[in-house]
């Protein structure tokens, strides 16, 4: 099974809420965003703001992807952030980043049995986008958990951002996928291997 991993830039949250996101990136580097706008790509030290702890702290390996996959930038002497990677603040349980601004950079690993078959793969080679924006009326949906699962095996999970917005997802047929939420979000298989 393959586990798609997503490029981190300046601004995309944590999971924990609270308005915390990654606040460094490299000038040397940059991702265009969903609207085109270019952010600074993060790399492992760089540095992320906790809004709940209210500490900033650097952004370390978390994400359980295949090493070598990871972009190396020999100037600044470190590997590229992605999505699910931690950020040491002060709280008990270090925040995960949730890739949102970069999503049309990713990683695709594929089983860990055979890391040579990984392969990198951008928006532009795929054919159909989608995004989830959830709503309750007069109630927030900040930070509330959710896992989608597509036909082609893609599985992301995190928790909505402060607009409700989840990941946008990227694949090559128009099927349908899954959306999780909740409880339901937080027992799924695919959620548990991401925490």
């Amino acid at each position: 099974m393959s586990r798609i991993y997503y490029a981190v830039v300046e601004g995309d949250p944590l999971d924990n809420g609270n308005a915390g996101q990654v606040i460094i990136g490299a000038s040397t580097s940059t991702i265009a965003d969903e609207q085109g706008r270019s952010r600074r790509q993060t790399h492992l030290g760089d540095t992320a703001w906790c809004g709940v702890c209210k500490s900033s702290g650097p952004i370390v390996a978390g994400a359980d992807i295949t090493q070598s996959l990871r972009g190396y930038d020999e100037q600044l002497g470190a590997f590229e952030a992605v999505g699910g990677d931690f950020v040491v603040c002060k709280c008990s349980r270090p925040p995960q980043i949730i890739s949102v601004h970069a999503r049309n950079v990713m990683y695709v690993d594929s089983d860990r049995a055979s890391p040579g078959a990984a392969r990198f793969a951008t928006q532009s080679s795929r054919t159909y986008d989608e995004q989830v924006t959830a709503s309750a009326r007069g109630v927030s949906v900040e930070g509330y958990p959710y896992f989608i699962e597509t036909s082609d095996g893609q599985k992301v999970c995190g928790r909505a951002d402060d607009h409700g917005r989840l990941p946008r997802i990227y694949s090559d047929n128009a099927d349908t996928y899954a959306v999780y939420w909740g409880d339901e979000a937080l027992s799924h298989r695919g959620w548990i291997d991401a925490e």
